[in-house]
């Protein structure tokens, strides 16, 4: 199914993944501070 789609659209749909997990790492990475577990927030 892939060969039948532009480069261009797998190439972003690609991307969004990408984007989708760094953003998830960031959120992650907040879920201590809203829970207030990180040693900054002592």
């Amino acid at each position: 199914p892939t060969a039948q789609l532009p480069k261009g659209i797998t190439h972003s749909y690609e991307l969004g993944i990408e984007q989708t997990r760094r953003r998830w790492k960031d959120y992650s990475k907040g879920f201590p501070n809203i829970t207030g577990n990180t040693p900054k927030s002592s």
